[in-house]
């Protein structure tokens, strides 16, 4: 036992052993990378080949280890945190979407998601904490690199990044496709992570460009005329586990029950995986641009409302994080985050009903909106419904992994059985009006849970799947509604089998359902309009490009979701 912990103190007090182990965990990520990335064999090799040169010679800079390991710590960071989205995500560089999430997403979602990870985060918690520790040991032992075998690391280090730059430059001639910025890590790390930064200043510089926007909102109506309506916005809620929507669980018992005054759209996906572009676009008109930088110097949905007479409101029970949500949330003119109040952290979606009653109890006959965006079915599922809504037990899963499945997807059901009776109660609330009144529920995104063979989680992914895209999208009118504007009405239950997507159709149909035109509407994009087109389905990738969804990067287990649904790809 005392010569094993010798030689176990004299390896950790070597400088070779400190360098061939910070060298290994630097070049991790890219080693499970040349397996999961489906870039061709050549841009994989020079992937390995040409970091691998790079860190080899890096970490011969000082004579010390531990001193580079520290001068280089935030490149650290993010290779720590691209090796833990491998597992997650099971491939692709960190995105820039996941660098803006950082500044959108609380502590306490964090804690959630770490907290319920634990081998995912053992393992890189032994590996880079295991580094952190060497780089310490190695800065306060005596012994140091040797000249010589610093100098081999440099010549061989040399040597490979000579390799890697020549296989670099055939892989451009080879492969047009081939970017260092977009397919070699950490090159596209830091890559993204300049986008991100530069995406986030130029919101905050830009906050107000929208205030000058005038989309010029008409109404055909009278405003003697009463209507109400309520848009609700659901969070990681996904299509498949909606019973309305063949799922063979009774998740939806409310809206199963409401029969001919509700339209359920089957052909329904989101053009984002990500609430942070997702949302905003369901709340403005900018999808139909192809343009997301038309979010900086547009007003959106709640405004044109505002403009034709219509009394806003908007409520949330998300947190404020200084993104385009807030500002298009902003443009009502009774604005309510129920997570503003720190003694409301994890306040359940049923209290954005006490709000809506408080709103319903002043209304006066006249015309109002309400913007609802609900916390959903957002990780930590079991936290997200009090335990007298908990349908499917059990709920509570020890830890986020794969052979616990059976328990999350009971826990993620109950999520979308409270958003049920959320929506449910919503549409009685609005039935007893007895006014010409409309809710529409959609949601942002959807969710993975250890689907199929490739074990993914969550969403937000740099490329999306099947259960992250098909969203549900149901529509309820009440019985004056429907005899008022009975065209509308059909016009609705005719497309209700029709491909959508909804980030591009939103602003279109809530505004012509209320009989508003601005310059942004189009009639081809209104389901509740006779000449709606069925346009491209389009996917916003993680640099802002509009892309037909068969170019978002899903994969053919995903192809066969749709195609088993009835749901082309084009």
């Amino acid at each position: 036992m005392k010569s094993l912990w010798y030689n176990l103190n004299r390896l950790f007090a070597e400088p070779k052993f400190h360098y061939w182990y910070i060298l290994l965990v630097f070049m991790l990520p890219n080693l499970g990378m040349f397996y999961t990335e489906s870039t061709g064999l050549l841009t994989r090799v020079v992937a390995v080949i040409l970091p691998l040169g790079v860190y080899m010679c890096l970490l011969t800079l000082a004579n010390r280890v531990g001193k580079v390991f520290w001068w280089v710590f935030p490149l650290v960071i993010v290779i720590a945190w691209q090796f833990f989205l491998l597992f997650l995500f099971g491939e692709s560089p960190i995105a820039v979407d996941m660098f803006l999430n950082l500044a959108t997403t609380n502590v306490t979602e964090v804690n959630e998601l770490l907290g319920n990870m634990l081998s995912i985060m053992a393992l890189v918690v032994l590996l880079y904490g295991g580094a952190i520790a060497l780089s310490v040991v190695s800065l306060r032992c005596e012994r140091v690199m040797g000249h010589s075998f610093k100098r081999t690391m440099r010549l061989a280090g040399t040597a490979v990044i000579f390799l890697g730059v020549w296989l670099l430059a055939i892989n451009y001639v080879v492969d047009k496709r081939f970017k260092l910025q977009d397919d070699v890590f950490p090159v596209n790390g830091v890559y993204n992570l300049g986008i991100a930064v530069d995406r986030y200043v130029d919101g905050v510089r830009r906050v107000d460009d929208w205030r000058t926007f005038d989309a010029h909102a008409v109404s055909a109506r009278s405003d003697t005329v009463p209507e109400v309506y309520i848009f609700v916005i659901g969070e990681t809620s996904r299509a498949a586990n909606y019973a309305i929507l063949g799922y063979e669980r009774p998740t939806t018992p409310r809206l199963s029950a409401l029969g001919d005054s509700i339209v359920v759209f089957d052909n329904a996906v989101t053009m984002s995986n990500t609430t942070h572009k997702s949302v905003p676009l369901l709340l403005s008109g900018v999808a139909s641009e192809g343009n997301m930088d038309s979010l900086y110097t547009q007003s959106g949905l709640i405004k044109a409302f505002a403009s034709t007479g219509f009394q806003t409101a908007y409520y949330s029970n998300q947190r404020r994080n200084h993104s385009f949500i807030d500002r298009l949330g902003s443009e009502a003119a009774e604005v309510k985050f129920l997570k503003d109040s720190l003694l409301l952290a994890g306040v359940y979606d049923e209290e954005l009903l006490r709000l809506v009653d408080d709103r319903l109890s002043r209304y006066d006959g006249g015309k109002l909106l309400i913007v609802l965006h609900a916390y959903g079915s957002h990780f930590k599922y079991n936290d997200r419904y009090p335990h007298e809504h908990a349908v499917f037990l059990p709920d509570e899963a020890i830890s986020a992994e794969a052979q616990f499945r059976d328990v999350l997807i009971n826990a993620y059901d109950n999520t979308i059985a409270y958003t049920d009776f959320l929506v449910g109660s919503l549409v009685e609330r609005l039935d007893s009006l007895h006014v010409p009144s409309v809710l529409v529920f959609t949601s942002d995104h959807g969710e993975d849970i250890f689907d199929d063979s490739r074990g993914r989680f969550l969403h937000a992914s740099p490329l999306p799947t099947y259960w992250h895209l098909h969203v549900p999208l149901v529509v309820w009118a009440s019985q004056p509604y429907r005899e008022q504007w009975g065209d509308k009405w059909s016009a609705l239950v005719s497309n209700a089998r029709r491909p959508v997507s909804t980030n591009m159709v939103m602003y279109h149909t809530l505004l012509d359902m209320a009989g508003i035109s601005t310059v942004l509407t189009r009639d081809s994009l209104s389901l509740a309009g006779d000449s709606y087109c069925e346009p491209a389905r389009l996917y916003v990738t993680d640099h802002n490009e509009f892309v037909p969804l068969d170019r978002a990067g899903l994969k053919q287990v995903d192809i066969d979701c749709f195609t088993a649904r009835g749901m082309e790809v084009k």
